[in-house]
């Protein structure tokens, strides 16, 4: 059962995201769920999305459950076996690199997918010095592209701009709107959404900074005493991701993508086009993707010792699954 700490936590987002996906339905059976705690909504982890809706975790014996929570309570959510996973591999590689005994076991997007927009009269990043910019929260994705950007920029985000934690993607867009903030990171739907109001986007976070966006991670202990079981759940994933990708299921991806996140056709099709340029083909991270990400959580951590990348990456389970036949069931397009 959950504690009362996550749950009080979904409820302030249903809250705050009405509407907004949370859980998968599970069917009847009384096998327990494996639980995927997620930042947000977000088509960075679209495959596990794709292998909920299409039953390729079903077909592997597998019920899910998707629970939208902070990044900061994942780490003891995962210690505790109150989720089995996280797409909130920054936040996992983080914790890992203080001590929890974490590991990424698949990725699912290899290029950052968020802009960063502002209020029109802002014109280049450097017009940001003294504004207020909004992230999810600390150690999050968000956080971690808005620190590098004004970094780049010559910009000091401790001292010279107010770096402000307010939540999800739903709450920047909406802040930004009302002008509460001056900036913020938000995904391709959202940069779609922020044009229609008259807000710019000041540039793309893919072609300024070389830094994957997200994946899967899980505890050592679920690799080491159910590897069985991650390997079905990894399995239905790379099944979500060949199919997602695949050009003969471009429509009716794009419309699951409107349906799940109440995306009009002109934004969906924006959102599926930037996924296919960003997703992992194979479900693994370059052996540069992998350095790149820990030397950053390592900088902002201030770890100064070797971390060996096998202490936070193991794709050993997603590579054997690589090596089976390829094969994608003979399934029919989901129901509009």
């Amino acid at each position: 059962m959950l504690s009362g700490l996550i749950i009080r936590c979904i409820v302030a987002i249903l809250v705050v995201v009405t509407g907004s996906f949370v859980i998968s339905p599970l069917s009847a059976m009384g096998a327990s769920p494996m639980r995927i705690g997620v930042p947000s909504p977000s088509v960075s982890y679209f495959p596990a999305v794709v292998a909920w809706k299409k039953g390729f975790f079903a077909r592997e014996g597998i019920q899910t459950e998707f629970i939208v929570m902070k990044p900061s309570i994942i780490p003891a959510a995962l210690t505790n076996g109150e989720i089995q996973f996280s797409t909130a591999t920054g936040t996992i590689v983080g914790a890992a690199l203080r001590g929890f005994p974490f590991k990424i076991v698949t990725y699912y997007s290899i290029r950052l997918m968020d802009s960063l927009v502002a209020k029109p009269q802002i014109k280049s990043v450097t017009d940001l010095r003294g504004k207020i910019v909004g992230v999810d929260g600390p150690g999050a994705s968000t956080y971690v592209m808005t620190v590098l950007i004004l970094r780049k920029h010559n910009l000091d985000p401790d001292r010279e701009v107010k770096v402000l934690a307010i939540g999800d993607e739903n709450i920047r867009l909406e802040q930004l709107k009302l002008g509460q903030i001056d900036a913020g990171m938000l995904g391709p739907q959202g940069v779609v959404l922020a044009r229609r109001a008259g807000l710019k986007t000041l540039l793309d976070v893919a072609d300024e900074i070389d830094l994957p966006f997200a994946g899967l991670g899980t505890s050592t202990q679920m690799i080491d005493r159910q590897r069985g079981e991650v390997k079905k759940f990894l399995r239905a994933s790379v099944l979500g991701n060949r199919y997602s990708t695949d050009p003969r299921n471009r429509n009716e991806m794009i419309g699951l993508i409107g349906s799940w996140l109440h995306l009009d056709q002109e934004t969906a099709e924006h959102t599926y086009d930037v996924f296919m340029k960003a997703t992992s083909k194979d479900g693994t991270l370059s052996h540069g993707g992998m350095e790149a990400l820990v030397n950053e959580r390592k900088r902002q951590a201030k770890v100064t010792a070797d971390v060996p990348l096998e202490r936070v990456f193991d794709f050993s389970i997603v590579e054997e699954i690589n090596r089976e036949p390829a094969q994608l069931p003979s399934i029919p397009a989901l129901n509009k």
